[in-house]
């Protein structure tokens, strides 16, 4: 190996690690509800992986299919290199992570006001902050070819009839979860502190009528401020636990039925109008939709995680089996 490959298979390594860590790290900040601390770590993340991808490039480990299958059931096998630091390794980066820590340290996420929209060149991962002008500075790509981490998209970017859908369907996805189970399992906590089912339930419902209300505003006001103030939380759910199944599903059935109503039939005008939120600045209908929308996956798969577990920990429980088929499934982007 000469010096060249030695550097170029140490930075592959390291910007490899880089994007895994990242990657990790955004997923646990979404947990948190820390979303534009999530967008950070994922722009962040894809320029490591761009870099990753252009050296593997240039290592000739991308030159045909034929080669890469062969590469492939060879199994490759790295050298064991050091690296050096993976992450925080350029100014910018280091400049936006500091703003972070500083919202960290006051228990919130980052504001609109504190980090703009990130863009991350596809060819050499390179970090822009603010509005894209112009093709890449390091290596000429253009503005077309860029990645972008905007504040409005930090909730993703399903289009009105992956929305509809989706909020059309998650009633029969709870009512599949719970169907069957008894009421002292669905009201069980797993470990001290944890929701129990008819408490993530309930907070579902809670957060429905939240969704519902800023809809409202933005439908009807115009650009309103919207309340920055953080929705319901699980623990506000507890009041659930002791309420009758059929009850908790009941009322998810009439605040869903009436947020559909709302929506339905919308043009594309309607979905876009705009408003604004101290976190994520100016956002619209699509914005707070792609919310609620993420938010309820969320919870469906920890319904499913927390059913299974349940059965699994709880066998004097009579309860069914496992679900036999899936019922939280992937939802294409766009319109």
């Amino acid at each position: 190996m000469t010096p060249d490959q030695a550097e170029l298979r140490r930075l592959f390594t390291s910007a490899s690690l880089g994007h895994t860590a990242y990657r990790a790290w955004a997923l646990q900040a979404r947990h948190e509800r820390r979303f534009n601390v999530a967008r950070l770590f994922e722009a962040l993340g894809a320029a490591k992986l761009a870099r990753a991808e252009s050296v593997f490039r240039q290592l000739g480990e991308a030159t045909s299919t034929a080669h890469s299958v062969e590469r492939a059931l060879a199994g490759m096998e790295p050298e064991a290199i050091a690296t050096g630091p993976i992450t925080g390794t350029n100014p910018l980066a280091r400049d936006m992570l500091l703003r972070a820590q500083t919202a960290i340290k006051e228990n919130r996420d980052l504001r609109a006001d504190e980090m703009g929209d990130i863009y991350v060149c596809s060819t050499c991962g390179m970090l822009r902050e603010g509005q894209l002008v112009g093709a890449c500075p390091n290596c000429g790509t253009v503005p077309e070819a860029h990645r972008s981490f905007r504040a409005i998209d930090a909730m993703g970017t399903l289009g009105p009839h992956a929305l509809m859908s989706s909020l059309e369907h998650t009633e029969e996805g709870l009512r599949k979860l719970l169907d069957g189970v008894d009421e002292e399992l669905l009201a069980c906590r797993l470990k001290e502190g944890d929701p129990s089912i008819k408490e993530l339930v309930g907070h579902l419902v809670d957060i429905d009528a939240v969704f519902r209300e800023r809809a409202w505003l933005l439908l009807e006001t115009d650009r309103p401020e919207l309340p920055p103030a953080h929705p319901p939380k699980l623990d506000a759910a507890a009041s659930y636990r002791s309420q009758p199944t059929e009850a908790i599903l009941a009322a998810f059935h009439a605040t869903r039925r009436q947020t559909l109503n709302l929506l339905r039939g919308l043009t594309s005008a309607a979905w876009h109008r705009p408003g604004h939120h101290e976190l994520y600045g100016e956002v619209n209908l699509l914005h707070q939709g792609n919310w609620v929308v993420a938010h309820e996956r969320s919870h469906l798969v920890d319904l499913a995680q927390l059913r299974h577990d349940l059965l699994v920990h709880q066998e004097e429980c009579k309860a069914p089996p496992d679900l036999d088929e899936v019922v939280v499934t992937d939802m294409n982007e766009g319109e």
